[in-house]
């Protein structure tokens, strides 16, 4: 999108330089002005396209919605047995995963069905 504005910008300063050569054969004052209003415009252009923009912040909140009653017990690996903790748990791709820190096993969590 910038090199669009940078030939925008370019096409005004020639404009506007074209002008200033036309003021020379006749009708000088009407064609200044309009040359100095294209370089000042062509001027403007370059000038907002170098500006740097503050860069923006994106944060994610993730939500989890749990049907039915919620009982908490003490999570364990599947793997080695180790305990787990809050920090064990991740949301990946829309699912639930728990990650050992003692055995690096990785898997998803499921819910059991409630019938």
């Amino acid at each position: 999108m910038k090199t669009v504005g940078y030939v925008f910008a370019g096409l005004l300063i020639a404009l506007g330089a074209l002008c200033f050569f036309a003021a020379a054969q006749a009708k000088p004052l009407p064609r200044c002005i309009a040359g100095a209003v294209l370089l000042g415009a062509g001027l403007a252009v370059i000038y907002f396209l170098r500006m740097k923009l503050p860069d923006q912040q994106v944060t994610v909140n993730q939500n989890l919605q749990l049907s039915g009653e919620v009982k908490l017990e003490q999570m364990k690996c599947r793997n080695c047995g180790a305990s787990l903790d809050s920090k064990s748990v991740s949301v990946q791709a829309g699912a639930v995963f728990a990650n050992c820190p003692y055995c690096k096993a990785s898997y998803q969590l499921e819910e059991a069905p409630k019938w």
